[in-house]
């Protein structure tokens, strides 16, 4: 197969090599090849000829042995504030034991990452404040009684530093004498870069007019002045999204993400608004930086304490002069707590600080590892490490495709409700042997009694209307025989706005300023404490397990994570992750989920609403497929229904340039008769309307998707302009040709907004 090469690369000739002129060279060969004006004349003459002779006879033998590579320069110079303190067989650590800076010698490439700024430069644009956060290692922002916050680091504050050597690596406890608040940082070498650990139960706050608010961990680690370094950021926002090295940005403010989005411990509400489209959050607790793609690479994981943590991210050009990243950590929020009904009320701080522990691995890659691809399959590796991902079933030939039915839904006539059935049982069983499709993902929605927008049930129970439980058992043994899978809808977490079957005063989780938690999904909902979650959860799974063999689709459990001040039973979102797992790995069925976050991967068997980009915000520069290639060969993920696409080609032509596969949302009968039911979100469905679409899409992204079924995604490039190139690793590729004129090269033409699948690749 041959070498995918970036366009903007440019190609150096074959000959180009050990004998290849260096700089400068060219001058000092010039008097040997040229006549001299010193020869003919004498012994003067000839003297100058031996010398010339002697130049070029030196050159040619220099010439003669290799170049020395990065591996036998000598390393760069650390300075000598910087201490060694561990090693192994890539890396070498120093440390600076004042400021808790670190440096990491890549012996491999010789490159030294920096973990701060130890001395400014000309136009670097930071004041004092911003001077200590590059500087120091370690860096807090406290609250203080009226719940202002402010940051202050190693650099800038009256501090103790006791700092202790541990095994490849150091501990460090650090006392903010000012404010009585200390932290520790535990900082380790290990085999793919470096291990840094805050331990809550080094956490202490003395001083009870000051509390701990955020913490910060080499915030200025890689970090860029402008555009000098060539590489970017990259953000783990949507699939992937990546900010270019620049001396100047579009955006006016800097990019804070909540990792698993906003708590709604914290807020209490969800806002939503029919007309904005929300962000999408963030799903998993990652970053990296390349500096100079092919060069040098590093990827920041947490694996501790991300419930509590987000990213911060600064292009150059806001505030300071630098591209840097980071992570910070909740400790302890403001918030307004009303006192009245009319809105008086005061800020305070949360009383409780947030208990969990931060783990985060910084791990470096060089060579052709350094790109995003190169960080998407490190974490990859540290997933399968860690056993948080599984290779998926890969026994059918065929590609999946995400069939969701809506059994129907209720509508209010006067005083009661009727029930309004869209799909039935058997008019699903007569869709399916219609499209005839060899391994569909199927998946029932508003199964329940009447329907969508009523509470499950605890068991299993079938609205009457579409089918009995007979029919049920039989549908999904037909559709499990025919290669597919069969799955119910549930949302676990979400107690139905205004419907019977909980109590709101004692089942429903409570924000910290004693008023429920609601939201929005599908529908508008309170949201369960876990405990009454996990009995409504094992009950109805244990009835499911004991009746038929289908699975379930979870939703919002998935990416919606929340920590409960209900008295009786609080709950913090760093504790609650280990909770769903808890409950969800003992579960009888196997679980699909609605975009999920990284903490379930290892449970799902399948991944739905796959994003097909990032949010598009103004300061970042392209999305890429990090998460898909991740996940790639390991969990099978369905993108949005494509039948509610705004631009259906397009979209298509993204499924395929990530590995994702299709999905559609269907109705036997005609959409318009849910206008008076909730369901009135779902505006095209009717199989009637969709159902050649689908045959269709489905056999063209089959045939070029299906020969790399189950295979890691190795190479993703830009070929040029609007295309892309996708690699794998049985060595197929498929190019995705977005633009309205035909791609060619080396002989191979890729149609207009088409796709093709090569055996061997461009």
């Amino acid at each position: 197969m041959a070498n995918l090469v970036n366009p903007r690369t440019p190609i150096l000739p074959s000959s180009f090599g050990r004998h290849q002129r260096r700089k400068g060279e060219q001058n000092l060969l010039a008097p040997a090849l040229s006549p001299s004006p010193l020869m003919g004349r004498g012994w003067g003459g000839v003297k100058a000829a031996l010398r010339a002779a002697l130049v070029l006879l030196l050159l040619l033998l220099a010439g003669s042995f290799p170049r020395l590579s990065k591996a036998d320069t000598p390393p760069p110079a650390v300075p000598a504030s910087y201490q060694p303190v561990a090693e192994n067989d890539r890396f070498q650590l120093y440390v600076d034991s004042a400021t808790l800076a670190f440096k990491l010698l890549d012996k491999g490439s010789n490159y030294l990452w920096h973990s701060g700024i130890d001395e400014l430069m000309e136009g670097d644009r930071l004041n004092q404040s911003w001077q200590a956060f590059a500087k120091s290692g370690v860096s807090i922002e406290y609250l203080d009684e009226k719940a202002i916050n402010k940051r202050v680091s190693i650099a800038n504050t009256n501090h103790a530093l006791k700092v202790t050597p541990v095994e490849q690596g150091v501990s460090a406890q650090i006392t903010f004498s000012d404010y009585g608040i200390t932290v520790g940082l535990v900082l380790q070498l290990e085999a793919d870069g470096v291990r840094v650990e805050v331990p809550f139960q080094s956490i202490r706050e003395g001083d009870a007019k000051f509390r701990l608010g955020r913490v910060y961990v080499y915030p200025f680690l890689g970090a860029t002045r402008g555009g000098s370094v060539p590489g970017y950021m990259l953000l783990p926002d949507g699939t992937g999204s990546l900010i270019r090295f620049a001396d100047s940005t579009k955006a006016k403010n800097m990019f804070y993400g909540r990792y698993y989005g906003a708590d709604l411990g914290m807020i209490g509400i969800m806002p939503f608004n029919s007309r904005v489209v929300p962000p999408l959050p963030i799903s998993f607790p990652v970053f990296g930086m390349v500096h100079g793609e092919g060069q040098n690479a590093f990827l920041s994981v947490v694996e501790k304490g991300s419930a509590y943590g987000e990213v911060q991210v600064h292009p150059a050009g806001i505030l300071t002069n630098f591209n840097f990243l980071h992570h910070a950590f909740i400790y302890n929020e403001a918030y307004f707590q009303a006192t009245n009904r009319s809105g008086a009320g005061v800020t305070t701080v949360q009383k409780q600080t947030n208990a969990f522990d931060v783990v985060i691995h910084y791990r470096f890659l060089t060579g052709d590892a350094a790109n995003y691809v190169g960080l998407a399959r490190s974490y990859q590796r540290y997933l399968l490490e860690k056993g948080l991902l599984h290779r998926s079933d890969t026994s059918n030939p065929n590609i999946g495709i995400r069939l969701e039915f809506l059994g129907g839904d209720k509508e209010k006539v006067l005083f009661w409700y009727r029930f309004v059935p869209m799909t039935t049982l058997s008019q699903m069983h007569e869709i399916l042997e219609g499209l005839q499709l060899p391994n569909p993902e199927v998946i029932y929605y508003g199964w329940q009694p009447l329907g969508a927008s009523n509470m499950p049930p605890t068991s299993l129970a079938l609205e009457g209307a579409l089918g009995s439980l007979d029919d049920l058992r039989a549908l999904a043994d037909t559709i499990v025989a025919n290669g597919g899978r069969f799955s119910l809808y549930y949302d676990p977490q979400a107690a139905y706005w205004e419907e019977a079957g909980y109590s709101v005063r004692n089942d429903v989780a409570m924000a910290i300023t004693n008023v429920n938690l609601e939201g929005y999904n599908r529908l508008y909902n309170y949201y369960f404490t876990f405990d009454v979650l996990k009995q409504r959860f094992v009950a109805l799974t244990a009835d499911v397990a004991a009746r038929m063999n289908v699975g379930l689709a979870l939703d919002s459990i998935g990416w919606t994570l929340y920590s409960d001040f209900r008295q009786s039973a609080p709950l913090n979102r760093e504790a609650a992750i280990s909770a769903y797992q808890t409950v969800l790995t003992e579960a009888p069925l196997p679980l699909g989920f609605y975009r999920p976050n990284d903490y379930l991967w290892g449970l799902a068997q399948a991944y739905y609403d796959m994003p097909l980009g990032d949010n598009g915000y103004i300061y970042t520069d392209e999305a890429v497929p990090f998460l898909p290639v991740v996940l790639a060969g390991y969990l099978p993920n369905y993108g949005p229904p494509l039948n509610f696409s705004a631009n259906l080609q397009d979209d298509l032509l993204r499924h395929v340039e990530y590995g994702i596969y299709p999905s559609y949302f269907l109705t036997y009968e005609p959409t318009a008769n849910m206008l008076n039911t909730r369901s009135a979100w779902i505006y095209t469905s009717a199989y009637a309307q969709w159902g050649e679409q689908i045959r269709r899409s489905y056999q063209w992204m089959n045939a070029l998707l299906a020969p790399v079924r189950g295979q890691e995604i190795t190479v993703h490039v830009k070929l040029a302009e609007g295309v892309f190139a996708t690699t794998y690793a049985n060595g197929r590729q498929i190019v995705v040709n977005y633009t309205d004129r035909p791609f060619t090269r080396d002989g191979t033409t890729v149609e207009a907004r088409n796709a093709l699948l090569l055996e061997g690749g461009l």
